[in-house]
């Protein structure tokens, strides 16, 4: 009696361990399945980042490929849509040029700049801009315009390489920088593009009128200008829009994947003659944004 009774004993205790391990070695399942579903969606995301930026790097090759069958003509805002396998995309290409560069422009151009959006102290903004480019010039009175350098001798060397860095100045609050950023550039000329500027930059330059504004989009809507023809229309103000002689564009590129991941760029790209690359990357910025490219679409349908 007394030996059954340890052996029934002794097989519970059997038992009762067998029960204890089970229940780790479930736990411990149940632990791997969820690190292993965790670590599966983890590649998942690092996929689609992958595949989204293979896509905009197509972008960048298609924009490019557009931006040399323009030859230097003047390069007015286009929009393109590509497909691969992986997904699809779009890109939206303007003329750089047809912007003020914050690096170039005179003061007299900064100044009707921010006056034409409203800013009081414009002339004070506008000479703390140019003092902060070049330190050495110490005279507050305006410069004239210059011609513009030619493609062959510009280098791209400036003070600011991102209009954002406007804000660095003490005299230029964050909200003004934010209120000309769509206005402005780091890689145009003392001038802008009279044949591609929008009628929104046009109004912004000094001596312009709207009915030179006016005269101008009518005159380039049906032949490519001289420069002649263009300081015949905008008469003084023609010393801030001249034609350019090359191309700077601008890509907003868009993509969006097969399983809905998505994401935007932007990028500024140059053609230069006799050059070893058919198109050079000027600068780059890359951004995941889930619902951009399908507000895009649904606008277009």
């Amino acid at each position: 009696m007394k030996n059954a009774r340890c052996l029934r004993s002794r097989r519970g205790v059997v038992l009762v361990a067998v029960l204890w391990m089970i229940a780790l070695l479930s736990a411990l399942a149940m632990a791997a399945s969820t690190s292993l579903r965790s670590f599966a969606g983890l590649l998942a995301i690092d996929r689609d980042r992958v595949q989204a930026e293979a896509l905009i790097g197509a972008g960048v090759e298609v924009g490019g490929d557009l931006l040399l069958k323009y030859n230097r003509r003047p390069l007015l805002p286009v929009e393109t849509r590509f497909s691969l396998r992986s997904g699809e995309g779009r890109v939206r290409m303007s003329d750089e040029l047809g912007r003020i560069d914050i690096n170039k422009a005179p003061v007299e151009t900064l100044t009707s700049l921010f006056a034409g959006l409203g800013v009081e102290d414009a002339g004070t903004v506008a000479r703390a801009i140019v003092r902060w480019r070049d330190p050495t010039d110490a005279s507050p009175a305006p410069k004239p315009a210059q011609k513009p350098e030619t493609a062959e001798t510009r280098c791209f060397e400036q003070t600011f390489s991102n209009v954002d860095q406007l804000a660095q100045i003490p005299a230029v609050p964050a909200e003004y920088a934010a209120l000309v950023a769509p206005f402005v550039t780091v890689f145009g000329e003392e001038t802008v593009n009279a044949a591609t500027a929008s009628a929104e930059v046009l109004r912004l330059l000094p001596q312009m009128t709207e009915a030179r504004v006016e005269r101008l989009l009518e005159a380039r809507a049906t032949a490519r200008l001289d420069a002649a023809e263009i300081e015949q229309i905008l008469g003084p103000a023609a010393r801030y829009a001249k034609s350019a002689g090359h191309n700077v564009a601008r890509l907003e590129i868009a993509v969006a994947l097969a399983d809905g991941f998505s994401s935007v760029a932007e990028a500024i790209i140059v053609a230069l003659p006799k050059d070893s690359e058919p198109f050079r990357v000027l600068a780059f910025r890359q951004s995941p944004r889930p619902t951009a490219y399908a507000e895009a679409y649904s606008r277009r349908e």
